[in-house]
């Protein structure tokens, strides 16, 4: 992998609305007063640096900095030796979507802890109720042309295989992919815009009867006989960096705020999905789609087979286990296509992050319906 690092930092406008300052770096600066504490607590906004990231497409990211030293004074000097405090670190302010009705912002701040102590995640230095900060590394997101090299597939075949093995301490049952897709299916039908563009762009995402195309969906996902683990449930490009220094560069997996116990094949349905899209454009709408990038059979066995052998199971189940991982998130493509689809729509009328949701929408659903013809689905 090219070891050159691709600042993810960019001037951002005031994304978060608050009627009682003047800015975000007003808002982003008295939280991290608040919740921060020691050197960050005694700043003054004169010693504080505020950027925002590009990467996630739910959530807004920022780096914050603590200048310790502003050409006047050397008074903030002396808290560079304060052991624990980072003089930088990466705020994550969630997103509209997750102030919704269905989602569970007290499981997922529960969730994220955990990951951070078992070191899935970066470091936590605080939570609070519109977001948190997260120790900052410097990295780039991996590209889609990137993703397909068979060293991110191995590493992320050992990923999942010691993720899959986590115990956690939320609700184990089957039915909650069933429920998400109720549930964002249910809000996307209901979605309205103002404008026709956007309307007319909706209208056609409509006709392709997506209303009682999730009937059909679960005819062909369900019942699933697959075993249900821990899941990351996001896995796919922008949610995967590369961190570390020249000599030590390594794939890391973020964004793994969605994770909960699913069927185990749906990870792997999932990342299948979304190697076909590159979210590393630069011009409207932000992304595009690349059908050369979909996956052989051969590239996802392979993935498969190195993921099975890491499960230590008994020889006569190992061939077993394959074949139903190959069925399955062949399946689940489909199910990951239709959830990001109805996602998008929603997306478009509650985020204010700069992203062609109903375009991606429509594609994801193209996609879709691809899938489901060239597979006999």
């Amino acid at each position: 992998l090219d070891s050159r690092a691709v600042t993810a930092e960019c001037q951002l406008p005031h994304l978060i609305k608050n009627e009682n300052v003047a800015d975000f770096r007003e808002q982003a600066f008295a939280w991290v007063k608040k919740y921060m504490g020691g050197p960050w607590a005694r700043a003054e906004l004169k010693h504080f640096r505020c950027k925002g990231m590009r990467g996630d497409l739910t959530n807004y990211l920022y780096v914050c900095k603590l200048i310790l030293w502003d050409g006047e004074n050397d008074g903030l000097k002396i808290l560079k030796s304060e052991a624990g405090y980072p003089t930088k670190v990466t705020l994550k302010v969630y997103g509209e979507i997750e102030n919704y009705v269905g989602f569970n912002k007290v499981e997922m701040m529960t969730l994220n802890v955990i990951l951070a102590e078992r070191h899935y995640i970066p470091k936590i230095f605080a939570l609070f109720p519109d977001g948190r900060f997260e120790q900052h590394e410097k990295s780039r997101q991996l590209r889609a042309v990137e993703i397909r090299k068979p060293e991110v597939t191995n590493h992320l075949a050992d990923y999942l295989a010691e993720y899959h093995n986590m115990v956690m301490p939320f609700g184990k049952y089957a039915g909650r992919l069933e429920e998400t897709l109720d549930h964002y299916h249910s809000m996307a039908l209901s979605t309205q815009f103002e404008d026709e563009a956007r309307s007319k762009l909706l209208r056609k995402i409509v006709r392709y009867n997506i209303d009682e195309e999730l009937e059909t969906l679960k005819e062909i996902c369900f019942p699933c006989h697959d075993e249900v683990v821990f899941c990351h449930n996001s896995l796919g490009e922008g949610n995967l960096l590369l961190t570390g220094h020249k000599d030590d560069r390594r794939v890391q997996v973020v964004g793994c705020d969605m994770s909960s116990y699913n069927y185990r094949s749906y990870d792997f349905g999932h990342f299948f999905a979304t190697m076909q899209f590159d979210f590393g454009t630069s011009t409207f709408p932000y992304f595009s789609r690349d059908r050369s990038f979909i996956p052989s059979e051969e590239t996802r066995r392979e993935m498969i087979v190195r993921y099975v052998r890491r499960l230590d199971l008994p020889v006569t189940h190992q061939k077993v286990t394959e074949e139903k991982l190959m069925e399955n998130s062949e399946k689940f493509m489909l199910a990951a296509h239709f959830l990001h689809g109805c996602w998008g729509i929603v997306q478009a009328e509650v985020s204010e992050l700069q992203f062609g949701y109903l375009e991606y929408a429509l594609a994801c659903f193209q996609a879709y319906f691809e899938h489901k013809i060239l597979n006999d689905l």
